[in-house]
């Protein structure tokens, strides 16, 4: 795998250079072929490296409801992202939320780029419309976030 990478409210600099490199790694020495339909696999072998690293399993946003992200690590809140497009306005404020009640101090939020999406299936959330969105709720979503775009290798 490739990855792409951006920044949202200096996310570059609030998550640890521990959590994210070997992040980077694993994501970067999957071996996954990204094809029609692989969305769910994606998420699973994704998955499984986070719980090699440390990451959490699902993280309920309050105790008492079943509201949940992906994954923490420290307080570092994870959400990963291989479905619909419309997912990931609930993932920000998930992320949001964790963040005002001083349970996250930063996030990583990983997708497929637009070209991945396209070749996995239809209307699935992407790098770069979520990144163009953030841009435009900087100011409503403050929550330090890094944002890993999965992109096919270049040699696909």
């Amino acid at each position: 795998m490739q990855t792409k990478i951006f920044s949202h409210n200096y996310g570059e600099y609030a998550v640890s250079q521990e959590i994210l490199t070997p992040l980077l790694s694993k994501i970067n020495n999957l071996k996954f072929e990204i094809k029609s339909g692989c969305a769910t696999k994606l998420r699973e072998a994704l998955l499984e490296d986070l719980r090699a690293l440390g990451w959490s399993g699902e993280t309920r946003i309050q105790s008492n409801k079943g509201i949940t992200i992906t994954s923490m690590n420290s307080d570092v809140g994870l959400c990963l992202q291989t479905g619909n497009m419309s997912r990931f306005y609930a993932d920000l404020l998930k992320l949001q939320t964790l963040f005002q009640k001083d349970r996250a101090k930063c996030a990583i939020y990983i997708l497929p780029t637009k070209k991945s999406a396209s070749t996995m299936g239809n209307n699935l959330a992407n790098f770069e419309r979520l990144t163009d969105e953030l841009t435009i709720f900087k100011h409503v979503i403050s929550i330090p976030i890094l944002v890993i775009g999965i992109d096919i290798n270049k040699e696909d």
